[in-house]
């Protein structure tokens, strides 16, 4: 009788060669809506990841819904994600969070607003630039 070997394919989740972080930050009052956005600065098409943390006092860090994200952008071209803020929002106030964004490129580059309604309100005082990220990878 012959016995049958089985292998399984494993898949690797594409790794890039920086790792940035907004730091922690805080929402105001009177804040709606964190928004990321992302611009590629970059002569060629780019992928990257871009992952929203919530961390609470003496609590490990968790995944802001939607999880996540890995777009491919075109040079010269911007993206962004926006979510609301509220009790059963993926935004909760009382919470700390993180933007951390991965990529092969540092022409990627990563923005960070807090807005006071769903339509692009900024919060004067509330914008993460891209040159404030922490590069920590």
């Amino acid at each position: 009788m012959k016995t049958i070997k089985r292998t399984r394919k494993v898949t690797r989740a594409k790794t890039y060669k920086f790792k940035l972080s907004s730091g922690l930050f805080g929402l105001p009052g009177n804040a709606a809506s964190v928004d990321w956005a992302v611009l590629n600065d970059a002569a060629k098409a780019q992928s990257f990841k871009v992952t929203v943390y919530k961390a609470g006092v003496d609590q490990l860090k968790t995944v802001v819904p939607p999880g996540s994200l890995t777009p491919s952008l075109d040079p010269g071209k911007a993206t962004h994600n926006a979510n609301s803020v509220g009790i059963s929002e993926p935004f909760v106030p009382g919470f700390y969070y993180e933007v951390v964004l991965e990529a092969d490129n540092l022409s990627v580059m990563p923005t960070v607003s807090i807005w006071e309604d769903h339509s692009c309100k900024v919060i004067p005082g509330t914008t993460i630039v891209p040159g404030a990220f922490v590069k920590v990878e």
